[in-house]
């Protein structure tokens, strides 16, 4: 499918908007990181780690191996943070074996249909147990697939419904933002594990050598201090990583030349998502790239079963029975999120402006929001040549790393 440039611009632009907050954040990190492990190095050849220097005392193999030990301790810990935080996110995420056999066999032929007018192959097409009707692109075993709520195969959801599902998905696929190979993941993950790294070595680094040291440690660490302590920042962040469903509704709609039927399929899951309120945990990082993001649930939680035709009607089910999870009590308890809701208003509105022929996602694109980035690139790359420029500011004679790695011990007592 031939997108045109504007779309393939506008696709470009955003993505190369993701990268450069990732940039902003890890290039720093990951630099604070290295340079404490070359101050611990530096300082060990030139003979001011005291730490070192006490253990070399009775034995200098002993001190090497303690070193490497300790390092590798620290990496060993950030990387099974990683995998624990990577774990914990995809809680509930898992195959279903116990589907509808010709709900399946109809999404397939939807996704296949819907391939074959996007020009790409047709990727798996997986059945997942999350409890909502629903959908979602993400990576499996290194290539993307599509997957398919077992709720979303007995809803009865017309052919338009599906084929509008798929094509999102797709889209996801062509923006290259599906699930866990999306940036927002992986940038969490190594955001947070370079955080704890580099905790670490600032304290390792602090206590190894001088407390002064901390002061060519702490700026690498402004920009993710910013993120954690600005709500706006993160707010925006998260705009960001789910602007891309604005664009793949965009696609999908080009793609379909229908996107009432997308709309529409929008809404109905949305309405119905009101009615049969599943119970995804906070801890679930792909509630947030479902076909329709599920709002966080909180509060006390129970299995609720209605019987008769009204009850499997109003849930989009052909059963005459329905199981949902439902959250009792007043909105605070139902933490209907406004994120999740204002994120379905978006594409709603969206997509209203594409039926009236005015395709608001790919007219322009945002300038202001590139300069930005571009400011933010800026003063990351500023952070850190700062700190390595200040490695050698001339101070009493000397420059600033050997004053800093200078321990009063060192001047009192004639060592190195």
């Amino acid at each position: 499918m031939d997108l045109g440039q504007e779309t393939v611009n506008r696709i470009r632009f955003y993505r190369n908007s993701s990268i450069s907050l990732m940039v902003m954040i890890l290039a720093p990190l990951a630099f604070g990181v290295l340079l404490s492990a070359a101050m611990l190095i530096a300082a060990i050849a030139q003979g001011r780690c005291w730490l070192f220097e006490s253990i070399s005392d009775f034995s200098t193999p002993l001190a090497i191996f303690a070193t490497v030990a300790i390092l590798a301790l620290f990496a060993g810990f950030a990387a099974y943070r990683v995998r624990a935080r990577s774990i914990n996110n995809r809680k509930d995420f898992y195959r279903e074996t116990d589907y509808d056999p010709a709900g399946y066999a109809s999404f397939r032929s939807a996704l296949e249909g819907v391939s074959v007018g996007m020009g790409i192959p047709t990727p798996d097409l997986e059945v997942l147990g999350v409890p909502t009707v629903n959908s979602i692109a993400f990576r499996d075993k290194g290539k993307a697939s599509v997957g398919v709520t077992a709720e979303a195969l007995k809803a009865g959801l017309s052919r338009h419904e599906q084929e509008a599902m798929m094509a999102h998905e797709l889209s996801h696929i062509v923006l290259g933002d599906y699930f866990l190979a999306s940036s927002s993941a992986g940038f969490e993950n190594a955001a947070y594990g370079m955080g704890i790294l580099l905790l670490l070595m600032a304290v390792l680094v602090t206590v190894a050598i001088n407390v002064y040291v901390l002061a060519f440690l702490v700026p690498p660490g402004i920009p993710l201090g910013v993120v954690m302590v600005d709500t706006r920042l993160r707010k925006k962040t998260r705009i960001l990583y789910r602007h891309n469903d604005l664009l793949a509704d965009t696609i999908a709609a080009k793609l379909t030349s229908d996107p009432e039927a997308l709309r529409k399929t929008i809404e109905k899951l949305w309405d119905l998502s009101e009615e049969t309120r599943a119970h995804i945990p906070a801890t679930a990082h792909f509630q947030s790239y479902l076909f329709v993001a599920r709002p966080l649930e909180t509060g006390p939680v129970k299995m609720v079963t209605y019987d008769g035709a009204s009850a499997a009607a109003s849930a989009g089910s052909q059963s005459s029975s329905t199981k949902i999870y439902w959250v009792p009590g007043q909105s605070h308890t139902e933490s209907r999120t406004w994120f999740a809701y204002d994120s379905v208003n978006q594409r709603v509105g969206n997509l209203k402006e594409i039926e009236n022929g005015h395709w608001t996602e790919l007219e322009r694109l945002n300038q202001r929001e590139k300069a930005r980035n571009i400011a933010g690139l800026a003063t990351a790359g500023l952070i850190m040549a700062i700190v390595i420029l200040a490695l050698f500011v001339p101070v009493n004679g000397t420059t600033a790393w050997h004053e800093a790695t200078t321990d009063v011990v060192w001047k009192t007592g004639g060592g190195k």
